[in-house]
């Protein structure tokens, strides 16, 4: 169990890095954007500026989900990846289907995975409010005293 708790650590640890650079490209990759936007925001650019992040970041999170599934490969959990992959995707995603279940000596990855998930997820969800905030702050200006965008 220690060995299996270590790679699970070192699993989450790596899909961590992952989604801290994918968060931090993409924050920055906004910011720029619209810095060249500053006094003509429109419908259009902020639509593909909210689009962008949220593709990069289930990018993110398919490449943590192909990570975790590399390790079941690796440990002899699974044979195929496609299995490997749709079990590390309902972990990651704390679905919990339970129709494929790990051997005993591995069963704590998937709640390592688990886990990971929810603090990548959480993530994820912060540079998404980041953005959002951005967003509406750049817009602000443009919105006369009284009135609100909701």
């Amino acid at each position: 169990m220690l060995i299996a708790l270590l790679l699970g650590t070192f699993t989450s640890l790596a899909c961590l890095v992952i989604q801290i650079v994918a968060v931090l490209v993409l924050l920055r990759h906004v910011k720029r954007r619209t810095n060249r936007q500053a006094n003509s925001p429109t419908f259009g650019q902020d639509f593909w500026s909210i689009s962008e992040v949220m593709l990069g970041l289930f990018i993110g999170h398919m490449l943590q989900v192909a990570f975790w599934a590399k390790l079941y490969m690796w440990v002899g959990e699974f044979q195929d990846f496609y299995t490997a992959f749709y079990h590390s995707a309902v972990n990651f995603a704390t679905l919990g289907y339970g129709d494929i279940v790990m051997s005993d000596t591995w069963r704590i990855l998937g709640a390592l995975e688990a886990g990971s998930g929810v603090f990548m997820f959480g993530l994820s969800t912060g540079a998404m409010m980041a953005v959002l905030s951005h967003l509406y702050t750049r817009q602000s200006p443009l919105i006369p005293k009284g009135q609100d965008l909701g």
